[in-house]
């Protein structure tokens, strides 16, 4: 959708009227996605984790999916980040 990738780079750009619009469109479904696969204190923190990742991510978005494929991609990602770090805290602790 052009109006979210116009939202996406005016947040980049400091426009906090236009992050929190895409805060609003796609906190719930974010939050979903987390809610089921790690604990809450671990889900708010990579909910937080995937927004802050993609407004660091400004060069790598091209525009060739949507904004919210590219969201995903990031929890996606931070997910199984959040995954090996967690299996090599238990075998560190085996």
């Amino acid at each position: 959708m052009d109006d979210e990738r116009a939202l996406y780079l005016a947040w980049c750009d400091g426009d906090r009227s236009a992050g929190a619009a895409l805060f609003d469109r796609h906190y719930e479904p974010l939050a979903r996605f987390f809610h089921n696969k790690v604990d809450d204190a671990a889900s708010g923190d990579l909910v937080q984790a995937t927004f802050l990742a993609c407004t660091e991510s400004r060069d790598r978005f091209r525009g060739d999916a949507s904004f919210r494929t590219f969201l995903f991609a990031i929890a996606h990602n931070l997910l199984r980040k959040h995954y090996r770090a967690r299996r090599h805290e238990v075998a560190r602790t085996a």
